[in-house]
């Protein structure tokens, strides 16, 4: 019988002990078949301890309200790209009190872009030429406080 290259290379690999016989353990429960249950104790078993022995989550409305200094309208950056959106104040007085309204912040304005719930902050630098001299006007009246 003639033994090719593969095999005696396959042979010579066994002999030489380079492949090692693989064995699988299998873990078995202790109780194949019942099921325990185990107790977490206080608090999930976390071992922290809040001091309320039962927290119920409660529900509560919040409000989040923006002051708008325009409308709805286009507002266009630097490479003449357009979105529709109102000038957002960063602050202002409480209600009945006076101060100034605060339009610019850091050298950025807000903007409530048409179809999405959260403000966008977004630098003063990028808008076009127009957007800003109508903003820097704005922020002007803006500072000596909110109309009447």
């Amino acid at each position: 019988m003639k033994i090719g290259y593969r095999a005696w290379l396959f042979l010579g690999v066994l002999s030489f002990g380079l492949v090692a016989p693989v064995r699988a353990q299998i873990a078995v429960p202790p109780n194949p078949g019942k099921v325990t249950k185990r107790s977490l104790g206080e608090n999930g078993g976390s071992g922290a301890s809040t001091g309320a022995s039962a927290v119920t989550p409660q529900s509560r409305t919040v409000v989040v309200q923006h002051l708008a200094v325009t409308p709805v309208e286009a507002w266009a950056n630097l490479e003449g790209k357009t979105m529709q959106a109102r000038l957002l104040a960063f602050s202002a007085p409480a209600e009945g009190e006076t101060g100034p309204v605060e339009i610019i912040r850091e050298g950025k304005v807000r903007f409530l872009v048409s179809g999405r719930r959260e403000p966008v902050s977004y630098p003063l630098e990028q808008l076009g030429e127009a957007e800003r001299t109508k903003i820097a006007a704005i922020a002007k009246a803006a500072a000596q406080g909110s109309p009447k």
